[in-house]
């Protein structure tokens, strides 16, 4: 990748490329990393291909069809710490990171699936898991979700004794408190609050009705245990407050719980035809973030895409509407700093109107104020194919981490799923 444009409005290195590293894992998914409170990288990917991050090959079993797992852990120069890889058991799930956190007793958390790996003198389940490590990669804690039918882990957030998972289900799922089963074979979205041990704290599942869909993309927990949870529906729900209703193929919608698991309030982007892929929270706000067609109102102020553009929006802790913005890229991950910033990214096609400043087609990295959301500075990177972002973190020191996919040049008629390779890089502040 290389910088198409340069940062706007502010100090000439502010948002200025500091390090890039390439992640040649050759599978369909993105990476997901995270920053430590120390500056160290952790990062979670699958990979198809033989892979060596730095400390020699990792194990990797060529007559496997499935995909393989790694975890590992870089310092804040990119000197390899330790790094894990997990060859395919006999299982018969696919490898699948779904979330990384590092919790506030400096523990790393991983969210997805596998189909039965060995790690060290643990094994995962076969499906889908949430595991505890120590810092130096060592598991602690495993909780695995049995059942029938799918469950998908598709995102992970510390809170002060645990994290708090979500994701979408079908058929009857044990999740440690009770076994839960969407009515009449529908597909419904769950959250989850392990304590420190992985145990089940509680855990609340919704569904949409036998027509509609309901899915959790995001989750994030804010300083007094208030639990957010974002994503998409279509039908009919109710989360516990007022029902929602929409003949979109999917409308997005963000919720809160109270730390017990009890609904505080919910509101949906009526009149939108999209979803909600990243939350994060700052001092009395939550940031909502996500893409959407057609138009919906938001402090009686329409944003009408046309088309398929991006949007992020502000509440505050009570669900008060306080400004959005909506632009044509698309805003896939989302992170707040120390001072309330906002650090966020996605792709377009040469139509982002963020800064001044046009931008080649590719991805681009933000940093937006909280009062109203203005732009402090915005980067563009472009690459011969079109890129994936997958996750941003930003540091204590405000320095940025973004994990995205690319593409790789195939001839045509190759066969699904497409191989993508990794690619992680940190912008200064």
């Amino acid at each position: 990748m290389r910088v198409a444009a340069a940062a706007e409005g502010t100090n000439e290195g502010e948002g200025v490329m500091a390090w890039s590293r390439p992640l040649a894992n050759g599978d369909s998914e993105a990476p997901h990393a995270v920053t430590a409170p120390n500056g160290d990288v952790l990062v979670a990917a699958t990979y198809r291909e033989p892979l060596d991050v730095g400390g020699g090959p990792l194990p990797f079993n060529r007559s496997a069809s499935r995909a393989h797992m790694m975890v590992a852990r870089f310092s804040p120069d990119g000197a390899l710490r330790w790094a894990h890889g997990l060859v395919p058991g006999e299982g018969t799930s696919n490898a699948r990171v779904g979330g990384l956190v590092i919790d506030t007793q400096g523990k790393v958390w991983l969210g997805g699936a596998s189909a039965g790996s060995q790690w060290g003198t643990a094994r995962l389940p076969d499906g889908p898991f949430v595991a505890r490590m120590s810092a130096e990669g060592a598991i602690e804690h495993v909780k695995g979700f049995a059942g029938e039918g799918t469950l998908t882990v598709h995102a992970v957030a510390r809170d002060d004794a645990g994290v708090v998972v979500v994701g979408d289900f079908s058929g009857a799922r044990d999740f440690g408190d009770a076994v839960r089963e969407p009515p009449d074979g529908e597909r419904g979205a769950f959250v989850v609050r392990l304590g420190a041990d992985a145990h089940t704290r509680w855990s609340r599942v919704w569904s949409a009705g036998p027509q509609g869909l309901l899915t959790a993309r995001a989750t994030a927990v804010d300083a007094f245990g208030g639990i957010y949870m974002g994503g998409a529906y279509a039908g009919a729900v109710c989360f516990g407050g007022g029902s929602f209703l929409t003949v979109r193929q999917r409308t997005p919608f963000v919720l809160k719980l109270h730390p017990d698991g009890t609904h505080a309030w919910s509101r949906d982007f009526r009149g939108a035809t999209g979803a909600v892929s990243a939350l994060a929270v700052g001092p009395d706000r939550v940031f909502v973030a996500g893409s959407f067609s057609t138009r919906f109102y938001f402090q009686n102020k329409p944003h009408d895409a046309g088309a398929h553009h991006g949007f992020v929006a502000a509440f505050n802790a009570e669900g008060q509407e306080r400004w959005a913005r909506s632009f044509a890229a698309t805003a896939t991950a989302l992170a707040t700093d120390d001072a309330g910033q906002l650090t966020l990214t996605g792709t377009h096609d040469g139509g982002l109107d963020l800064g001044r400043a046009p931008s080649p087609a590719g991805l681009y990295v933000a940093r937006l104020l909280p009062e109203k959301g203005d732009s402090l500075w915005v980067r563009g990177f472009s690459s011969p194919l079109p890129p994936t972002a997958r996750s941003v973190s930003v540091d204590g020191s405000g320095n940025t981490l973004v994990a995205v996919a690319l593409r790789r040049a195939q001839p045509v008629g190759t066969p699904y799923p497409h191989p993508q390779d990794g690619f992680l890089f940190s912008l200064r502040p």
